[in-house]
């Protein structure tokens, strides 16, 4: 089974959503993913301390 790939720009406007007081969960079942899919999509981001445009 081939994994689904998501533009960089899909996965920003996921982590804004997130960031703008959105659960993990709501998320997740309106955009059809994993919870697991989004929590590490803005764990990542967090890490790399990037904001939704990608700038430090």
């Amino acid at each position: 089974m081939n994994a689904k790939r998501y533009s960089t720009e899909f996965k920003s406007s996921i982590v804004a959503l997130y960031n703008e007081g959105r659960s993990a969960n709501s998320l997740a079942n309106e955009y059809h993913l994993a919870v697991q899919t989004v929590t590490g999509w803005v764990k990542k981001a967090q890490i790399i301390g990037t904001d939704v445009t990608g700038k430090r």
